[in-house]
Parts: structure tokens; C-alpha cells; sequence
């Protein structure tokens, strides 16, 4: 439940709490002013009856109920009914106009609205019928609460407003937060004159660029990082190509000499000399597959879509149970160095995490171009049938984390989806707006 909600719901609270309070109150008060009223009716009648009592003793005594009635219809108190020595004089029968509810709480106690008389020898009983008194309070309370309803709805309605433009920046910065999550570093909040919100958002303008800064800064140390990590592996990799190589070529060639002279003389050691050439050439192939695993001299020669062709076909050669397609885009696409070795990085590592985690039976790796200039941006997919997992549950290794720094290296974005049972889907996208002069021309 949001804030603006919850603030709304306490308001109602306290509007109703304060409705009910009123509202008994305004019963109570209307209960002894139906009380004041009957009992002056009463009073009246009676005082009137007393007042006129002089007309009845002048009359024979069995003359004066009828005189008595005719004094009492001189009073026109429709709500007054009166008992004439047994006999009733009934006025017109009021009809209760207030719902049951509030009759039964504002109508006095029958003794209050009773009262008898004996004047000249006449005896009076009068009674009051309080419903045209309770209907004309009903008018009147049915006014005032339907007032307070206007009026309490009118200030929840403008409560409502006034909390939902208070409560907008909080709501926008919660949405830039998100766009922070999401790595848009650019939000920057209004100032929109209160102070305290004013506050909050220059505290948030200046922690979002301190995030774009750090981030603009981790992403350079990752670049040269990932670019130092490339030299090294390159360099090693031609250290091996120039040093081990040549010098297991050297005792290959050398073994190779002894066993052609040696064949005719000493067999044994002809043998022994055989044998050297064999590991020797082993040795060396080994050496080449660290090369090519350091540095795929196929990427720097023929370029990516050749290098990962390559790369696809030897993981196809060693994964029998597993088998990879790969499909290359048809068209021209520069990159730079740092792009090619990126994405072969990427794709070489999804391949690693396929053979180790995934118990696929197929998979494919798929390079495309989409977009057009200036916002033409290169994709790669890398996709299995395999076991998969919860992303929600499973956190991602070094891998996954070495590919992230990848791609956020060269601009891009990367996504992972994937479900148990359903496999794993990886999709890189890289802008193909080059930061250096481009060094390849990438031709399938």
C-alpha cells in the first residue's frame, strides 16, 4: 500500500471518528430539545386548560366535557392528544417521517410526554405524539450531517489532490531509482518549492551523478583491465609461439635426425629417439591450443565471424553428445579490435558454461546485424535446449559476471532468461559506433 493511500485511509478514519462524535452529539441535542418542546406543549395545554377553567364552572357538570373539548380545539395542537374524562379527543394521526433508527434514539420516555389534569371536576389526561416534533429534527439533522458529509468529502477529495502533487516527486524518484537499477545514470529530479522534497531531490540529483561518475570510471577500469588482460594473453601467447614452439621444433627436428641415424645401428635407441618426435609434437600441439585459447590467431588474421566459425566447429569436435549451430550475419559490419575480442570472449565463455552446466542437446550461437546507421548495433545469441534454472534463485558465477563486464566494456547490454527445464538464452547487443578507427571489415 502506498503512502498516499495510507495518509487517505487515516483521514477517513479520523473523518469518521469525528462524524460519529458529532453526530452523536447532535442526536443528544436533538433528543432534549424534542424533550424541551413536548413538555412545553404540554405545559401549554395545561396552563390554557387552567386559564379557561372559569368558563367550565359556570356550566352544569355535565355540560363541561363538551365545553372542554371545544376549549381544546380552540388550541389547535395537532400533536396533542387529549382524554376528557374517559372519553378521547383524537386530532389528526401525525405521520412519522424519520426512519426508524433515529425515532428510536431522540424519543423520550413515555412518562415525560404524559400528563393528567383535574380542572372543575374534569378530569384531563393529555399525551403528546412526538413524530411531527422527531420528523421536523430529522429535517433539520438530515441537513447539518449531509453538510458535514459535503464538507468532509470536499476536504478528502482536495486532501487527495494536494497529496498526490506532494507525493509526485516521491513517486518519480522511486521510477529513477529504477532507472538507476537499470544503469540510466542520467535522471535528475525537479525542484518544485518545498523544502523538505526539494532537499531530498538534490541529495538524489547529486547521488545519481556520483553513480554516473563511478560507473563512467569502473567501466573505463574494466576496459583497461579487460585490454591489459588481452595484452597479456597475447603477449604470452606469442612468447609461446616464438620460444616453446621453436624450441620443441628444435628437439622434434633433432629427435627426427637421431632416429634416421641411429635406425641402422642401434635400434633401441632408435626407438627412444621416435619417441621423443612423437611427444614432442604433441607438446607442441598442446602449446597451439593454449595459443589459440589465449589468442585465436584465426581473429586477428581472418577476423570474427571466421574465429567463432572456428571455435564452434572444435567445441562441436569435442562435445559428441551436443551439437552447435552457428549462423553469421550476410552483410558488411566494421569493428575494432576491442569489439572482436569482446564478442568471441563472450561467445567462448556461454560455450564453456553450455558444456559444463546445460546437459543440452543442442545449441546455437547466432550473429546478426539489425538497425540502421547511426543506431545500427551488432547481436549475439547464444542458446541451449538444456536443464536451465531460476534466475531468481540461482546467482550467476564469474562467467557471467566476466561476460557483463564485456559488454558494458564495448556500450552494450546484456540479458539472461531462462527457466528449469526450458534452457538458457544469453543475448548481447553492442552499438556498432566504433571508439577507435575501424580495423575490420566483418564478411560472412
Amino acid at each position: 500500500m502506498d503512502l498516499r493511500l495510507r495518509l487517505l485511509l487515516l483521514l477517513g478514519l479520523l473523518f469518521a471518528l469525528a462524524f460519529g462524535i458529532g453526530t452523536m452529539l447532535l442526536i443528544n441535542n436533538v433528543e432534549r430539545a424534542i424533550v424541551d418542546e413536548l413538555d412545553e406543549t404540554v405545559g401549554l395545554a395545561s396552563n390554557w386548560m387552567h386559564a379557561n377553567a372559569f368558563q367550565l364552572l359556570g356550566l352544569p357538570p355535565d355540560a363541561r366535557g363538551e365545553a372542554a373539548r371545544a376549549l381544546f380545539e380552540q388550541l389547535q395542537c395537532p400533536h396533542l392528544h387529549i382524554t376528557i374524562g374517559g372519553e378521547p379527543v383524537a386530532p389528526p394521526a401525525s405521520v412519522a417521517e424519520a426512519p426508524v433508527w433515529f425515532s428510536h434514539l431522540v424519543t423520550p420516555d413515555a412518562e415525560l410526554l404524559h400528563r393528567g389534569l383535574r380542572i372543575a371536576e374534569v378530569d384531563f389526561d393529555l399525551r403528546v405524539d412526538a413524530n411531527d416534533e422527531i420528523a421536523e429534527a430529522w429535517r433539520e439533522t438530515r441537513s447539518i450531517l449531509s453538510t458535514l458529509f459535503a464538507l468532509f468529502s470536499g476536504v478528502g477529495v482536495m486532501v487527495y489532490v494536494f497529496l498526490g502533487r506532494a507525493l509526485a516527486p516521491l513517486k518519480r524518484m522511486a521510477e529513477a531509482c529504477g532507472a538507476i537499477e537499470r544503469g540510466e545514470y542520467e535522471v535528475q529530479q525537479e525542484v518544485i518549492g518545498l523544502r523538505d522534497i526539494d532537499r531530498l531531490s538534490q541529495g538524489f540529483n547529486h547521488m545519481a551523478r556520483a553513480l554516473a561518475a563511478s560507473h563512467a570510471e569502473n567501466r573505463a577500469l574494466a576496459q583497461r583491465s579487460l585490454a591489459i588482460q588481452e595484452d597479456e594473453r597475447r603477449h604470452l601467447a606469442q612468447e609461446l609461439h616464438d620460444e616453446m614452439g621453436q624450441s620443441i621444433t628444435a628437439i622434434k627436428a633433432l629427435a627426427v635426425s637421431l632416429n634416421e641415424s641411429l635406425a641402422p645401428r642401434d635400434h633401441e635407441l632408435a626407438t627412444r629417439a621416435a619417441t621423443i618426435s612423437s611427444v614432442s609434437g604433441e607438446i607442441y600441439n598442446g602449446v597451439r591450443r593454449m595459443m589459440a585459447r589465449l589468442r585465436p590467431i584465426s581473429l586477428d588474421e581472418l577476423g570474427l565471424v571466421a574465429a567463432l566459425r572456428q571455435m564452434v566447429d572444435e567445441w562441436n569436435a569435442r562435445h559428441a553428445d551436443t551439437f552447435c549451430r552457428f549462423e553469421a550475419p550476410r552483410k558488411t559490419v566494421q569493428l575494432n579490435a576491442d569489439q572482436r575480442i569482446g564478442l568471441y570472449r563472450i561467445a567462448q565463455e556461454a560455450l564453456t558454461n553450455i558444456a559444463r552446466h546445460a546437459h543440452a542437446q543442442s545449441a546455437e550461437v547466432d550473429l546478426r546485424v539489425e538497425g540502421e546507421p547511426p543506431g545500427r548495433a551488432i547481436m549475439l545469441a547464444i542458446t541451449d535446449n538444456g536443464v536451465g534454472f531460476d534466475t531468481a534463485r540461482v546467482r550467476g558465477g564469474l562467467g557471467l559476471l566476466g561476460m557483463c563486464e564485456r559488454c558494458q566494456a564495448l556500450g552494450g547490454e546484456i540479458e539472461l532468461h531462462s527457466r528449469p527445464g526450458e534452457g538458457v538464452a544469453l543475448h548481447v547487443r553492442v552499438p556498432l559506433v566504433a571508439e577507435r578507427p575501424a580495423e575490420e571489415t566483418m564478411d560472412a
